[in-house]
């Protein structure tokens, strides 16, 4: 059950999106000014030109480095640094690392804990600490170890936007741009492979241990949304509308919230599996239409994330679930 909260944390925050919810230096563009003679502004242009004054998510001025050698990353989505060419020195791998769609993408890269440990990101040593958006109350210990800038917005379906911030902070807008172009590229085959009609709806379904999700504006749903086209069923569409990432519901209220599609998210453990042989095996679960008409689709939870990565390789999922 520990296991179980500790991953729902990741999930909400992301979760600062999503899943049994179970290095080598980082090179950024920069420009150095010509050195002028005088030895005082020497320092100061070396200075300039080393470190730069970032603005973050939270609005913290933050002074870092414009060449950061060794990132930690603490947060739930390191595939949004991987999908720049950055691998981070160390990240909070200890809840995740099981439970990711990349898991070869994530060797060599240093697990500083979950919680994180502050002596495991100190023997580091980073230059720069990425902190996603899912406990802020360790940003002041964080920061007394080096330049520590928040990541994470709260609008819906927002991978593009957050990683672009990233981007811009590690100087890799070119990276940027050309992995989403290939991934929009990506998205559109997979809809013409899909053929979703105007008005298919959608509900995303997590099981977790005993425990049932009704997904809202993150995980899965940033995809079935954000970019196949498929429209939120009635009762998902109202969390969406409240900000709301997912909410734990029981059987009886579930046709509340079905979609004309169900993607039910599970994992391997012996809970999971029991509530979902329950929940698959009662009238009322037979009596939904998308049951009805076998447009249920299962995936493993690893794909309820939301970071670059795992969209990439969710399409592909998606393709080979679906296409008849």
């Amino acid at each position: 059950m520990k296991k179980l909260l500790s991953s729902i944390l990741f999930l909400t925050l992301f979760v600062a999106a999503c899943g049994n919810a179970n290095s080598p230096a980082n090179e950024s563009t920069s420009s150095a000014a010509p050195a002028p003679s005088s030895t005082a502004v020497n320092e100061e242009t070396s200075t300039a030109s080393t470190t730069k004054i970032y603005k973050d998510y939270k609005g913290n001025e933050v002074e870092v480095p414009t060449n950061p050698q060794k990132i930690v990353y603490v947060g739930s989505n390191p595939g949004d640094l991987l999908a720049l060419g950055v691998k981070p020195a160390g990240a909070t791998l200890s809840v995740i690392a099981s439970q990711i769609a990349y898991p070869d993408l994530i060797e060599g890269i240093a697990d500083v804990g979950y919680p994180y440990s502050s002596e495991k990101v100190l023997e580091l040593q980073p230059d720069l600490i990425i902190f996603d958006d899912w406990d802020e109350e360790g940003l002041a210990a964080l920061s007394k170890i080096a330049p520590t800038v928040v990541v994470g917005l709260d609008g819906t379906f927002q991978t593009k936007e957050r990683v672009s911030h990233i981007a811009d902070l590690l100087g890799k807008t070119k990276e940027y741009d050309e992995w989403f172009a290939k991934y929009d590229e990506k998205v559109e085959a997979t809809k013409a492979k899909l053929n979703i009609k105007e008005g298919d709806t959608a509900t995303s379904l997590l099981l977790l241990g005993p425990d049932m999700y009704i997904m809202g504006n993150k995980g899965l749903n940033t995809t079935l949304f954000g970019h196949l086209g498929f429209t939120p069923a009635k009762g998902v569409d109202k969390l969406i509308s409240g900000n709301e990432r997912f909410i734990d519901v029981s059987d009886e209220v579930l046709p509340d919230y079905m979609g004309s599609y169900v993607f039910l998210l599970t994992d391997s453990s012996d809970e999971t599996s029991a509530r979902q042989a329950t929940l698959t095996g009662s009238g009322l679960w037979k009596s939904i239409p998308a049951v009805k008409e076998n447009h249920v689709y299962t995936l493993d939870s690893k794909f309820n994330y939301d970071d670059p990565m795992t969209l990439d390789r969710l399409l592909d999922e998606i393709v080979g679930i679906m296409k008849p």
